[in-house]
């Protein structure tokens, strides 16, 4: 019987042996990749930065709401009907026109009026005076404001009452306006207290023998707040 020849052996396939934990335990473990971490220092680099700029603001804030630009009032036109003086008694029956302009020069703060009061005097002597409904005044705004003063049987001192008939006589009496109002500012969402507001516009030259306001001179308030 012939030997079989091994080299016409089928080849025996050999099974993968388990490898057994030493060998897991010994082999490296995948590294988790490091994490991007912010520089402390930059952070607050950034933190100093915001933080300068909401000071700055805040600061901005304050300045514009309690330091606002001055209004600017003058008187545009004004007349006079019905002006009379008692030869007697002295006392004065007139009814005063005016239009008043008020301009707000701020760019970013607006005004609100809470209470406002015109009042017409001679000589420091008021004559007639009327409230102006409240409103708003948004910036760079003109807003003009037209009301007639009524001066109904008002008693004149005698120095008053002499001058202004002198007045009368030349065709031109010199009148006073006074503005006196109860204001506040607002700035994006933030309002100031409210403060007063005073206006002063003298001469104010009216003619008393024609009630047209052709040759009338415009008159620059003073204002204080």
């Amino acid at each position: 019987m012939v030997p079989p020849n091994p080299a016409h052996q089928p080849a025996r396939r050999t099974q993968p042996q388990p490898q057994s934990q030493s060998q897991l335990q010994s082999q490296p473990r995948p590294q988790p990749l490091p994490g991007r971490r912010m520089n402390p220092v930059l952070c607050i680099i950034v933190a100093l930065v915001l933080l300068g700029l909401l000071v700055g603001l805040a600061i901005l804030i304050t300045y514009l709401t309690l330091r606002p630009k001055r209004l600017i009032y003058t008187v545009e036109a004004a007349s006079v009907q019905d002006f009379a003086i008692g030869n007697n008694d002295d006392h004065i029956t007139a009814k005063f026109s005016y239009v008043i302009k008020s301009y707000n020069p701020e760019k970013h703060v607006s005004v609100r009026y809470h209470s406002m009061r015109i009042s017409t005097a001679h000589h420091n002597q008021s004559v007639a005076h009327k409230n102006i409904s409240p409103f708003k005044q948004r910036p760079k705004n003109e807003t003009r404001i037209e009301t007639q003063l009524v001066s109904h049987s008002v008693a004149l001192s005698k120095f008053n009452a002499r001058d202004l008939r002198a007045e009368k006589s030349k065709g031109t009496i010199e009148m006073e306006v006074y503005i006196t109002a109860r204001v506040s500012y607002k700035t994006w969402i933030f309002w100031s207290r409210r403060r007063t507001l005073k206006a002063v516009c003298t001469p104010v030259m009216i003619n008393v023998t024609s009630s047209s306001l052709d040759g009338f001179q415009r008159v620059l308030c003073k204002t204080r707040l």
